[in-house]
């Protein structure tokens, strides 16, 4: 796919993800690596890199600031740049692109993303070399567009519409056909984006049969004056004289059958520039969908296998193994910006009477409910996690101690007034929790965080149960 093997410089301060590229680009690209960004800039002008990974939160100096560089300076600007970032707030990658950014990737990394992106941006880049000429410089802003998608309906839509735009065409559909059941589907036209699986008869279009059959290249000088309409009738006979050219997007397979880009335009014809925009364009969308496809596939295998092994079988909240790897990263950045981060940990209050009482089976259903509480109440930016057994565990980022009493109390409080199914309706079940912050002198690792909000939960079950206690260094306040 590229001659010999691309170079990519990779930027990070996090000797984790250092290896992890190593690892896992080393077998298909050159990589070379830098723990800081002040020396980028040299880097980059002395080694010449294809394409650089940066993460953009660095202690030395941030990655958008050297983005932004390396994107203002003549000899650099036209390298990729895929940030690597945590930050994936709209606005901040919006923020990222508009200083210059190519693409990105969230981390934790999803490696076959990574490896999609990664090629895509190297492709495009060498589709530049190829096609410097300005004739071919629309066939590059469009393949630049259609990277960004995902979405099979968004990628032909926009080629539809961009042929359009681009060459001499008054018309511009693709299509979906099978020639078995002698019938297509237009599936996006640039000229009307809301168009989608519009059925046509192929009998009505011998063109396409025609391309069905030989998967080359038909192109017709004037449709009606062909020899193949002459037995189709109808308003095909009735339009204006015009040429028209049926490309092949790909070979036929189960997901997609065969997909055609129809290309109609006046009788004065396409160019041969135009023509070859077009092919060249369909190549692209092949390779362009098929990455897509298995991206979007491998995503959401991903994303099950990624749930069944973070989440709690019974009560469908976070689990114990998700905690900690949460945990890390949490206390990570609230080290790095200076900010709170709150553990609470929660016991259910004489909870081995209810199963000895009630049972096994009821005293699940309890569990599940708790957690449905849990969730309902605290906020949309915070953890709920089982921690094993009845003890759970909650994570409030950018929460000091006030604000991470005051959600321990309403946890608390919403668990004491809940009538739970299967207990005496005169039996409230209560919870005990314990609650440490990260911005303490005696805090200082993750770990940690947990022994401290682990010792308040010991005392607050020594003070009776059914409180919320803060640990402090001197003292352990209750709530």
């Amino acid at each position: 796919m590229y001659r010999g093997k691309s170079k990519i410089l990779f930027v990070d301060d996090e000797a984790f993800f250092r290896e992890y590229y190593l690892d896992n680009l080393s077998q298909e690209f050159d990589v070379t690596g830098l723990s800081h960004g002040k020396d980028v800039i040299e880097t980059v002008k002395k080694d010449k890199p294809d394409l650089i990974l940066l993460d953009r939160v660095m202690p030395d100096i941030s990655g958008d600031d050297i983005c932004k560089e390396l994107k203002g300076n003549n000899e650099t600007m036209d390298i990729p740049v895929i940030m690597v970032t945590q930050l994936t707030d709209k606005d901040d990658l919006i923020a990222g692109f508009n200083i210059g950014a190519d693409d990105y990737v969230a981390k934790p990394i999803y490696l076959p993303e990574l490896l999609a992106k990664i090629r895509s941006r190297l492709s495009a880049k060498q589709l530049y070399k190829e096609f410097e000429s300005e004739e071919l410089l629309n066939f590059l802003e469009v393949y630049e567009t259609v990277t960004t998608f995902h979405s099979r309906h968004e990628i032909l839509g926009l080629i539809a519409k961009k042929v359009s735009e681009s060459i001499n065409a008054t018309r511009c559909s693709v299509l979906r056909a099978d020639e078995d059941e002698n019938c297509a589907y237009i599936i996006a036209s640039g000229e009307d984006e809301s168009v989608s699986d519009l059925k046509i008869n192929l009998n009505d279009f011998p063109e396409i049969k025609k391309a069905l059959h030989s998967m080359g290249n038909i192109v017709i000088d004037d449709l009606t004056e062909d020899s193949m309409i002459e037995d189709v009738g109808g308003n095909l006979k009735k339009q204006p004289p015009g040429m028209v050219a049926i490309i092949p997007i790909s070979i036929r397979d189960k997901y997609t059958g065969t997909l055609l880009l129809r290309v109609t335009a006046p009788r004065e014809g396409l160019s041969d520039r135009d023509l070859s925009f077009c092919v060249v364009l369909a190549k692209a969308a092949s390779k362009i969908l098929t990455n897509a496809k298995l991206v979007e596939s491998l995503r959401l295998a991903n994303v099950e296998l990624e749930k069944l092994a973070t989440t709690d079988g019974l009560t469908g909240i976070y689990n114990h193994r998700y905690f900690y790897n949460r945990l890390d990263e949490e206390f990570n950045i609230a080290m790095r910006y200076n900010v709170s981060l709150a553990c609470i940990m929660i016991d259910i209050d004489y909870f081995k009477n209810v199963n000895d009482t009630y049972g096994h089976r009821e005293g699940d259903k309890i569990l599940i409910e708790l957690a449905a509480i849990m969730n309902r109440t605290i906020r949309k930016t915070d953890i709920a996690v089982r921690y094993g057994g009845e003890e759970f565990a909650l994570l409030l980022p950018h929460t000091n101690e006030e604000g991470a009493l005051f959600q321990a109390e309403r946890v608390r409080t919403a668990v004491r007034e809940h009538r739970f199914s299967g207990l005496s309706k005169d039996l409230n079940l209560t919870i005990s929790l314990g609650i440490a912050t990260s911005q303490k002198e005696n805090v200082k690792k993750a770990e940690d965080l947990v022994r401290f909000a682990d010792k308040a939960l010991y005392e607050a079950k020594k003070r009776g149960r059914d409180n919320s206690v803060l640990y402090r260094e001197d003292s352990l306040a209750a709530g």
